[in-house]
């Protein structure tokens, strides 16, 4: 058993449980974001991510409890953890933690409030996926997006105050009808150093057969039907009849792998690569497309900009809240707005150049010390003499 003072630096500080079920060998939005929380974090708050994986790991930052895991329905490729409660209750009770930070709806979600109840801790929430909408379109069923939809109110209720990343997001809960005055918009930042123009690789642009004359339009992200992925096939058909030559370069795996492969056999697929190949990838392509629908923030597309790269998103979700269309990039409405768009950045390089200097402009002013302060706020006036220590302590405390 780890004592308090072995995990914890500063004992001053208040103590924050972020429970999660995306452990960090997941490259994913969650799991950046998290990192970052963990990176920049004051000296006022001392935080430990709480989560399972398949073998266990425990430094004084990350709680990872080796834990049996099942494939996601609908995903196989990713899985879930069935926690240990009463661990994470001890580790809980031996961390002297004061509140428990509640991000994902899956079993270790489950857990941080089993934790929460019975220490009687206070719980604050982040909301970075739509369960929900992902539900309904990988199992076709609008009754499971429905029962999902109404699931995540139960957890999230419990919250004395919600982050999210966008206002589509708070939008889109306060429809769930989540008491809006317990939402707060909490942005994402980039790494700027670790994204950056300067990463560009010759040579990986030559191994990927692209050129000045011939872009590289790249995706990243899952290869799953929820990011609208279907676009992609009818866009590169419809950008070779305008004739604009490009190569689709795709980072990332998952469940449209093969199918994408082999209605995309010209494209180059890397698979998953680690967040500082990313960087090389971003930094080495031309046009950085993101057609998802569903995302509530959309890390890679701040990350993209941050490359140096101009933007191409779709009008709906909280992705387009990180652009200045126009100046980083386009919001595009549907297919043939893509492809215009597209075809326009394709065939102009000074195009290309003048909105990725644009996009890397703005990537710089959205630094993540900056974004976290508002989540930051909230953890350190958990600590404060007048704030209540139960759940459902009134919402001006964490302001």
């Amino acid at each position: 058993m780890l004592t308090s003072h072995a995990v914890f630096r500063n004992d001053l500080a208040v103590k924050v449980a972020i429970f999660t079920d995306n452990d960090f060998a997941k490259v994913n939005g969650v799991t950046t974001t998290l990192r970052a929380v963990l990176r920049h974090a004051p000296a006022s708050v001392d935080l430990r991510v709480y989560t399972c994986d398949s073998v266990g790991i425990e430094t004084q930052e990350y709680l990872g409890l080796s834990a049996v895991g099942i494939g996601i329905p609908y995903y196989r490729e990713m899985k879930m953890y069935l926690p240990p409660f009463r661990r994470f209750l001890q580790h809980a009770v031996a961390d002297g933690i004061e509140l428990v930070h509640y991000t994902t709806p899956g079993p270790v979600g489950l857990a941080a409030m089993w934790v929460a109840s019975r220490l009687n801790l206070r719980m604050v929430g982040s909301f970075h996926t739509d369960l929900a909408e992902y539900a309904r379109m990988l199992s076709g069923s609008r009754r499971l997006g429905d029962l999902m939809h109404h699931y995540m109110k139960w957890p999230y209720g419990k919250c004395e105050r919600i982050f999210v990343p966008s206002e589509a997001t708070r939008q889109l809960l306060m429809r769930g009808r989540i008491e809006p005055s317990k939402i707060d918009i909490w942005r994402r930042g980039v790494a700027t150093r670790q994204f950056a123009p300067a990463r560009r690789s010759a040579a990986l642009r030559e191994s990927w057969g692209v050129s000045d004359s011939r872009p590289a339009l790249l995706y990243a992200g899952r290869l799953s039907r929820e990011k609208s992925l279907d676009l992609l096939l009818p866009l590169t058909r419809a950008l070779n009849d305008a004739g604009a030559p490009h190569r689709l370069v795709m980072i990332g795996d998952g469940p449209m792998h093969g199918e994408l492969r082999e209605a995309c056999g010209d494209a180059v697929f890397t698979g998953t690569l680690a967040p500082d190949a990313v960087a090389v990838a971003m930094a080495s392509a031309d046009v950085f497309v993101f057609p998802s629908r569903t995302d509530t923030a959309g890390n890679v597309v701040l990350e993209a900009q941050a490359s140096g790269l101009p933007v191409l998103v779709t009008d709906q979700g909280g992705p387009c809240e990180n652009m200045l269309p126009g100046e980083t990039g386009f919001v595009c409405s549907d297919l043939a707005d893509f492809a215009h768009r597209a075809t326009q950045l394709l065939r102009c390089r000074d195009l290309r150049l003048r909105l990725g200097l644009g996009a890397r402009q703005y990537a710089l002013t959205r630094r993540w010390d900056a974004a976290l302060e508002p989540l930051y706020r909230c953890y350190a006036a958990a600590g404060l003499p007048a704030a209540a220590p139960t759940i459902g302590a009134p919402a001006v405390a964490c302001r």
